[in-house]
């Protein structure tokens, strides 16, 4: 059996004992296991596979609409790329979204925090509902509040510093970069970190170029770093400001705003023009968008 799908199945097995579920029959089948956990009464079968393409992927057997199970299938792999003790994940949301703030965040972390952040539902914010990250986030900043750093680039500030950087060459990826870079050093002044993960959205060297003292720092930086718990405890909480900012301008300007760059968006953003007038997106909005194009 591959290391990884062993180490999923330890993982999950731990966490749903936690819940009071319990293991009651396992076996081999093609690509993976089955599980068969018995849950206030219940037999639930579990099928988990693994190939080296989609890496772990869990299927249900049978019609099960509700059961813990399935808040804890997801369970983030621990230590892929690394054997640290202490690390550092970083990520960030908002980036493909015409509307709100491009919000990066970063979380210390030690392997004596993994299962508390287990308990309370972390894994990649892709695989929870923005409804769900409202809920687990606070609850992040209640245990964790020291550990984090986070940068909020509203849509009026963000536009104002892409300028900067476009005049200086400089293209999205540096301006992400700069934010990540920036987070990483202000947590290893505070903690003094074995390393760091990024969740990967450019080359390393662009991300030590951003800031000279960068270059002493043990850098990972790996597509699908999510799948480590501190990226993913990075990503909810990004997710969560950026969800945070949405509702600001909701609120503000008595709209909708649609997440993402679709025709919904494209249309949100012609009448919100109108009404608002054209400089006034640039509070809302990120111009440099094909999206501004459009309207």
């Amino acid at each position: 059996m591959k290391s990884e799908l062993q180490e999923f199945i330890a993982r999950l097995i731990n966490s749903a004992e936690k819940k009071k579920i319990r293991l009651i029959a396992k076996k081999t089948i093609n690509y993976g296991v089955q599980l068969k956990f018995l849950e206030e009464g219940n037999e639930i079968i579990l099928n988990v596979y693994h190939s080296q393409k989609k890496g772990i992927s869990t299927v249900f057997s049978g019609k099960i609409s509700e059961t813990k199970l399935r808040s804890i299938i997801n369970v983030p792999p621990q230590n892929n790329f690394h054997k640290w003790n202490n690390w550092l994940g970083t990520d960030e949301s908002g980036k493909g979204d015409f509307f709100g703030a491009l919000v990066a965040c970063g979380f210390f972390i030690k392997k004596e925090n993994v299962n508390q952040l287990l308990d309370l539902g972390v894994k990649d914010s892709k695989l929870v509902s923005d409804q769900k990250i409202r809920k687990i986030a606070p609850k992040i900043y209640f245990q964790f509040e020291k550990q984090l750093d986070v940068i909020i680039l509203k849509p009026a500030k963000y536009n104002e510093l892409y300028q900067k950087f476009k005049l200086q060459k400089k293209k999205l990826n540096e301006l992400l970069a700069w934010m990540h870079a920036r987070i990483i050093l202000n947590l290893n002044k505070k903690f003094s970190l074995e390393g760091a993960i990024v969740d990967k959205f450019t080359d390393s060297q662009t991300l030590k170029n951003s800031l000279r003292e960068m270059k002493n720092i043990h850098l990972t930086n790996r597509i699908k770093a999510e799948s480590d718990i501190a990226v993913a405890t990075a990503s909810i909480i990004a997710r969560y400001h950026f969800l945070n900012n949405l509702d600001e301008l909701s609120k503000k300007y008595k709209m909708t705003f649609p997440k993402g760059a679709s025709k919904n968006v494209v249309t949100t953003a012609k009448d919100f023009t109108k009404i608002f007038g054209k400089e006034t997106l640039k509070e809302v909005a990120k111009i440099h968008f094909k999206t501004y194009k459009k309207i």
